[in-house]
C-alpha cells in the first residue's frame, strides 16, 4: 500500500514532547501493537503520526503514569483501526466494485481476534474499539478462529519434490 496519511498537519507543542517521550519509552510495545493491527510498515508510520496528533490534543498527566500509558495505548489502537479502515476504503475505491457493506471495516473478525486473544483486551474494550456490541465480539473472534482453522498450514500446501 503506497498510500500515506501522514499529511496530517502537526505543530509540535510542549504536550506532544511529553507524549513523544512516552511513546519512545514504550516504542517496542507500541510498534508491535500497531503492527499486529495494521500489518503494514507504512500504515504503522501513519498510525504513529495520527496518534501523536491526537495525543497532542490530550492533557498529559505526568503524576498518573498508568493513566497516560493507557490513554496512549487506546489512542494508538483507535488510530490503527482508523488508518486500516481508510486504507481499505481507498483500496475499494481504486478497484471497480463497491464493498458489500458500505463503510464497514472488512477486518472485524481479524481485529477482534487480535485485540481479544493476542493483545488481551476485554470484550468491552474490543467492542468500544470496533464499534460493535460486547455480545458481537465473541462471535467475531469465533469467526476468525474458524477461518484460521480452515486454512491449511504452509507445510501442507507447499509441494516438495526430491530430485
Amino acid at each position: 500500500m503506497a498510500t500515506s496519511f501522514t499529511s496530517v498537519s502537526f505543530a509540535p507543542s510542549p504536550k506532544s514532547a511529553s507524549w513523544c517521550f512516552l511513546l519512545l519509552e514504550h516504542l517496542d510495545e507500541f510498534a508491535m501493537l500497531a503492527w499486529y493491527l495494521v500489518a503494514d510498515g507504512k500504515l504503522v508510520e501513519d498510525t504513529f503520526a495520527r496518534t501523536i496528533v491526537k495525543l497532542d490534543m490530550t492533557a498529559f498527566e505526568s503524576s498518573m503514569p498508568t493513566l497516560t500509558y493507557s490513554q496512549a495505548r487506546d489512542v494508538l489502537i483507535t488510530q490503527s483501526i482508523a488508518v486500516l479502515s481508510d486504507a481499505r476504503r481507498e483500496e475499494d475505491e481504486n478497484q471497480f466494485f463497491q464493498p458489500s457493506s458500505t463503510g464497514s471495516l472488512p477486518d472485524l473478525p481479524r481485529l477482534a481476534f487480535i485485540l481479544r486473544l493476542i493483545i488481551r483486551s476485554s470484550e468491552t474494550e474490543v467492542a468500544k474499539f470496533l464499534g460493535v456490541s460486547p455480545s458481537e465480539v465473541q462471535g467475531l473472534v469465533m469467526d476468525e478462529i474458524d477461518r484460521l482453522s480452515s486454512v491449511p498450514p504452509l507445510s501442507v500446501s507447499a509441494v516438495c519434490y526430491d530430485a
